[in-house]
C-alpha cells in the first residue's frame, strides 16, 4: 500500500467513527463540531494521595510536516515539573495500552519514595 503524500504546512484533521478509529475530515468546521459534541477523554487516572493525573484523549489532528502523527495523547500532571509529560499515539488501543504503563511506573515511583 502506497501512503499518499501530504501537502506541508497542512494539519490534518480526524474524528472517530463508531469502533474508535479515526477517520479524516476535510471540513475544520465539521471536525471543530465533532470535537465539541463527543467525549475525547477516554481515560483518567488520579492517584488521590499523590495528586497525580494521568489523562488519556483524543486530539483528532495530525502533524503538519509529515500528516501522521499522535491522535491521541496521555498527560501527566501533579508531579514535579520535569516529570510532567506528554506522550502520543496513533491509536486508541496504543494509547490506552500506553496509559496502563505510564501509571503503573507512577505507581512504582511514588511508592519507593
Amino acid at each position: 500500500m502506497k501512503s499518499r503524500s501530504v501537502p506541508s504546512g497542512r494539519e490534518r484533521f480526524y474524528v472517530l467513527d463508531a469502533k474508535n478509529r479515526s477517520v479524516e475530515v476535510l471540513d475544520r468546521g465539521e471536525w471543530s463540531r465533532w470535537m465539541t459534541e463527543n467525549e475525547l477523554i477516554f481515560r483518567r487516572t488520579l492517584l488521590d494521595e499523590s495528586g497525580v493525573t494521568v489523562t488519556t484523549r483524543f486530539r483528532g489532528v495530525s502533524e503538519p510536516k509529515t500528516g501522521e502523527g499522535s491522535l491521541f495523547v496521555t498527560r501527566v500532571a501533579g508531579m514535579e515539573a520535569r516529570d510532567n509529560k506528554s506522550y502520543g499515539a496513533r491509536t486508541l488501543d496504543e494509547a490506552l495500552e500506553q496509559h496502563e504503563l505510564i501509571v503503573q511506573k507512577i505507581v512504582r515511583m511514588l511508592t519507593r519514595r
